[in-house]
């Protein structure tokens, strides 16, 4: 969906709901400029990220095209207005300013305009006679009206570019809410497991509603965003106690370069048991816009250090010490706030060429899918699937690698799939430059080094000197 500038001229009681659900509301990354004249009308609560506000008269032709310049281009205006000829006064203001722009027009007058392509009326007088006819009885409702009305019934159309597209139906883990019907090309499709979803497919959705709207970002999510959709932000823990100065340094310059490649908005660095005050002035001059610095001066337990921070951010990423991810209860506490992971080793990070990922039937890789792409366009990584000896007959593992080579195609990016000859551990261990990534899951927290038995690839992720990213999914 990418970030869409959205204008809205505002002012009454229907406005002040609509600002009010927006500031509650977040499917997308949308920015919304709101011209308003009352100041009663601003939301108590707002994401100043994605919500500005100016406060003039947008009746006044001079003042409101001063929002128009060639830098933002609005995708989309809503006039929400009281009155009836400022709504008329904008409406023109905005034709004048832009011809094309779709309008969207609060109509509670029964105003008399010329339809128009780019023009769309919500007329307020029709919709309450519609939902109060709703109310008769033995009278049929409309799509829009049926359930409960409170969401638990959506249809969201999948766009180019989605983690959904070619994906089969039966892949994709449906808790509390499944793809009921499948439109394409105006046919119904009623989804059994093998059926493959397209572009443009419009999916009727329904189940809880407040997962829907967690389904509904998720379908909409274009590559780019990681580490959407679990947070915004990043977090680095450094213990600077259990690492020399040389280890503690690459750490924190290769969280840097993370940084500066993913998209997240800001960079935590949570620094424990502070030992070298040297090293710590080195953090404080890097510090800069969307990178902050916090020092523990305490000596709390550490557990309890991280999680009171997990608790009180919006984190999508945790960054730590590869060593440091073999305290299990670590583990579990990450795997309990379902956060990605990226442990850091000896290995660069900024130095990697490729990503690579294990094919296993025991694991669903179709559901992480999207987000391995997406960490690969972003770190500007080849991607290589590796296969383990005698799986050549495996029919999900097959269905899994048309799936990225699908992927593959959309995004043009280059794969690779590799065959084991014989232990893809110690194979992998030979190699450089390589990014690992991991499904986060139970399997992730049994892993012990000292289990010598062990010959599950997903729990000897310890043996190998790269850095890995863990990515975890339900």
């Amino acid at each position: 969906m990418g970030n869409l500038d959205v204008l809205i001229l505002a002012d009454g009681i229907v406005a002040k709901h609509l600002l009010r659900r927006i500031a509650t509301e977040n499917f997308t990354t949308n920015r919304y400029h709101v011209v308003y004249t009352d100041p009663q009308l601003k939301p108590a609560t707002s994401d100043h990220d994605r919500l500005f506000f100016y406060r003039f008269d947008p009746t006044s032709l001079l003042k409101l095209s001063k929002l128009f310049s060639p830098r933002r281009s609005f995708k989309k205006a809503l006039i929400v207005l009281g009155n009836r000829n400022d709504a008329l006064a904008v409406y023109h203001n905005l034709r004048t300013l832009d011809k094309n722009l779709p309008i969207v027009l609060f109509d509670r007058w029964d105003l008399a305009l010329e339809e128009e392509r780019n023009l769309i009326r919500i007329e307020a007088n029709e919709i309450l006679a519609n939902r109060l006819f709703d109310q008769l009885p033995n009278v049929p409702l409309i799509a829009q009206h049926v359930g409960l009305g409170h969401g638990e019934i959506m249809e969201v159309i999948v766009p180019f570019g989605s983690s959904y597209c070619y994906r089969h139906v039966g892949t994709i883990e449906q808790k509390r809410w499944r793809i009921a019907a499948i439109y394409r090309n105006n046919r119904l499709i009623l989804p059994s497991p093998d059926i493959m979803i397209w572009p443009n497919d419009l999916l009727l959705l329904v189940g809880d509603p407040q997962v829907l709207r967690q389904v509904f970002r998720s379908i909409k999510r274009e590559v780019g965003q990681f580490p959407l959709p679990y947070g915004i932000d990043s977090y680095l823990f450094i213990d600077m106690e259990r690492y020399d100065r040389e280890a503690t340094r690459q750490l924190f310059d290769e969280a840097l370069f993370v940084h500066r490649h993913l998209n997240d908005r800001r960079l935590f660095i949570r620094v424990a048991n502070p030992n070298d005050f040297a090293l710590l002035r080195y953090f404080r001059d890097h510090e800069e816009r969307g990178v902050e610095v916090a020092v523990d001066y305490r000596s709390r337990p550490l557990l309890e250090l991280i999680q009171e921070d997990l608790e009180q951010g919006r984190f999508g990423l945790f960054i730590l010490h590869q060593e440091s991810f073999l305290n299990r209860k670590l583990r579990r506490l990450l795997y309990r706030f379902k956060l990605p992971v990226l442990t850091l080793a000896k290995r660069p990070i900024s130095k990697a060429r490729e990503l690579v990922t294990i094919l296993t039937p025991r694991e669903d890789l179709e559901a992480i899918s999207s987000l391995l792409f997406d960490i690969a366009i972003q770190l500007d990584l080849a991607i290589t699937l590796y296969q383990e000896p005698g799986q050549d007959g495996d029919g999900k593992l097959r269905r899994t690698i048309e799936h990225f080579e699908n992927l593959a195609h959309i995004f043009s990016k280059r794969l690779s799939i590799k065959k084991a000859r014989t232990n893809i551990i110690r194979e992998l261990r030979s190699q450089e430059h390589l990014l690992l990534l991991f499904p986060l899951t139970p399997a992730t927290l049994q892993a012990h080094p000292w289990n010598i038995f062990c010959t599950d690839p997903l729990k000897l992720f310890f043996k190998l000197p790269a850095p890995q990213i863990f990515i975890p999914y339900d």
